[in-house]
């Protein structure tokens, strides 16, 4: 820990000493760090045919999501999204943190009416409608530069933060029978609750990356304000979805239809650093 703590200070001294040079005779600061700077949300307005679409037990009352944490979350894609979906019909947003584990089960004894997952949803629970809202990828969080090297495909013998429960959970800890099977170093797990707490151990330096889905890792890398970052390009495959409540799908699926048309969609993914994964309306409408 403290080789890899010198070397991070070292490699952060060359850094600062190559933007000063670089900076000479040059009026212009450095550009913030990706991910960081986010812009403002867009104001949503209601819309009025959206609204009439609601069943009428929601007809101007609370939307209420469920999305990503052990607690309710101080922020995230998902949060936001529901937010604004929230806005469109007319309704008020309460969030709810729920567990990776528990998530899938959101409409579970009518605690929800939606659930904002980051991975694929196989089959709909029933009384309830999934929506595709963002390609489910994994993507791995490190500090800048990647000191530790850590890669999809070279995880043996590294510290490992993963979101308990979740589907990275369970793929880290099944290569982690491969490096073993292959008599090469163990991967040293440890599970986390959330973007937050990853971000937290990472710097740290208690992990030396943090594995997980393309939201969370965007979550944790604005959280790090400049000292964390994506060092390769979210991987996998899928369509992560969103569960409705039956009554109230027709209405969700329209007003997230109406928030892809007008750019709001696309302003949220990119506070979180995940444009790249977005769905288009076509998508939600097949």
């Amino acid at each position: 820990m403290r080789i890899r703590g010198l070397t991070r200070l070292v490699a952060a001294v060359v850094a600062a000493g190559a933007v000063l040079v670089g900076g000479v005779g040059c009026a212009t600061a450095p550009a913030p760090p990706v991910g960081v700077v986010q812009q403002p949300l867009p104001e949503v307005a209601v819309d009025p045919a959206l609204v009439a679409m609601l069943p009428p037990t929601l007809q101007g009352g609370t939307l209420r999501v469920a999305v990503p944490g052990v607690a309710r979350p101080a922020s995230g894609a998902e949060e936001e999204l529901g937010a604004a979906l929230a806005a469109r019909l007319g309704l008020r947003s309460l969030a709810d943190g729920v567990s990776a584990t528990a998530l899938p089960r959101a409409l579970v004894g009518a605690r929800h009416d939606v659930g904002i997952l980051p991975v694929p949803v196989p089959e709909a629970p029933l009384g309830g409608s999934v929506l595709p809202w963002l390609g489910a990828r994994t993507a791995i969080v490190t500090p800048p530069g990647n000191p530790d090297r850590v890669e999809p495909t070279t995880l043996c013998g590294h510290r490992i933060g993963v979101v308990a429960g979740s589907a990275q959970h369970a793929a880290v800890t099944e290569e982690n029978l491969h490096c073993t099977d292959n008599r090469r170093p163990e991967i040293e797990i440890v599970p986390v609750g959330g973007a937050e707490d990853a971000t937290r151990r990472l710097l740290a330096d208690q992990l030396e990356a943090f594995v997980a889905d393309a939201p969370a890792a965007g979550h944790a890398v604005v959280l790090g304000k400049g000292k964390l970052a994506l060092p390769s390009a979210p991987y996998g495959e899928g369509t992560a979805g969103m569960i409705v409540e039956n009554r109230a799908a027709p209405a969700v699926r329209a007003a997230l239809a109406s928030l892809i048309a007008d750019g709001t969609y696309a302003a949220i993914l990119d506070r979180w650093l995940l444009r790249d994964l977005a769905v288009d309306a076509a998508a939600v409408w097949s």
